[in-house]
């Protein structure tokens, strides 16, 4: 199993996961570390458009299809089943500092959760039918007592901090 940290962002849908996420790699990008991002998706998606040389192979039967140009690279592999977020990483990211992911939320992994008060939702993990102890931080604009650090949403560089301490990883490279 992979030494490389995995921190996942869980929430409702348009809770402001992509933006806070988004926000969180930029500003840990600054401190020099290699991160990767992992978006998980609950229903098929296709990357391959119709047409398009790597979709034709996929249909003819190909297995795995990989589309590299000069400036990146992407693989698509056929599987039976949703593939672990920890295979992912050990087969994919192995050479990096962090992992961050969007998703994943049943997997026990260190986790953020984010809420937003207009959506008048509880948190997934603390509530009357679940406590995650997985939890390391809620990013709300809801004021709530909580056993886990809460972070408003425009703080994200105490937010990168913690992460930062949370994992031992350094302030800069």
């Amino acid at each position: 199993m992979t030494s490389i940290p995995i921190l996942g962002f869980i929430g409702h849908s348009n809770s402001g996961k992509t933006t806070l996420l988004t926000k969180v790699i930029k500003s840990l990008n600054t401190s020099g570390l290699n991160l990767g991002a992992v978006k998980h998706h609950h229903r098929t998606f296709t990357i391959d458009h119709q047409g398009k040389d790597s979709q034709r192979f996929t249909a003819a039967g190909a297995r795995k299809t990989i589309i590299t140009g000069p400036r990146q690279t992407a693989l698509i592999e056929q599987t039976e089943e949703q593939t672990p977020i920890e295979k992912l990483a050990d087969s994919y990211l192995n050479d990096l500092d962090l992992i961050l992911v969007e998703g994943f939320k049943q997997t026990p992994m260190p986790k953020i959760e984010v809420q937003r008060r207009e959506l008048e939702l509880p948190l997934i993990s603390r509530n009357n039918d679940h406590h995650d102890p997985n939890l390391i931080a809620v990013v709300s604009d809801l004021a709530q007592d909580l056993d886990v650090p809460l972070f408003r949403p425009d703080e994200i560089t105490e937010l990168c901090r913690f992460i930062l301490s949370h994992f031992k990883l350094p302030e800069s490279r």
